[in-house]
């Protein structure tokens, strides 16, 4: 009697209608929502664009770049630790970089020469984005 009862609720003896056709077995649903997952996106504290205000003068008497923002990625006090750095940075893709030199004798490499300070901005933002090991890329703005 008790196996009766049992495959009874469990649906395995069909019931048979008054006209002996085997009824369908009842399906309930069950709606299960899957949790929803937390997707963490880590925030890059993005320092801000160090710009620096300076006059630029000739190296061996080559006219200065008349551009008014340069992206600066090196600074040396040695000309000769100065070139280094450009070949170095080529090897990352930076191959039309500048040499230029303040009033104060320090030599800067610069990979853009721009009027457009928006795009010396970004040109910086990107290039720490893209080579973490040139982090403290920085703007240079020229005193005419």
């Amino acid at each position: 009697m008790v196996l009766s009862l049992v495959i009874a609720s469990c649906g395995g003896v069909k019931k048979r209608s008054k006209k002996g056709a085997a009824q369908e077995p009842v399906v309930s649903q069950t709606i299960i929502k899957e949790p929803v997952k937390e997707v963490v996106v880590p925030v890059v504290k993005q320092e801000p664009v160090k710009e620096v205000e300076e006059k630029i003068v000739p190296i061996d008497n080559k006219p200065v770049d008349p551009s008014r923002y340069f992206v600066i990625i090196g600074s040396f006090r040695n000309q000769d630790n100065a070139r280094r750095h450009q070949v170095d940075i080529a090897v990352d893709g930076f191959r039309e970089s500048a040499l230029m030199r303040n009033e104060a004798g320090l030599y800067r490499v610069s990979v853009l020469a721009t009027d457009d300070v928006s795009a010396a901005r970004t040109e910086v933002l990107r290039i720490r984005s893209r080579f973490p090991k040139y982090n403290d890329v920085w703007l240079l703005i020229s005193k005419k």
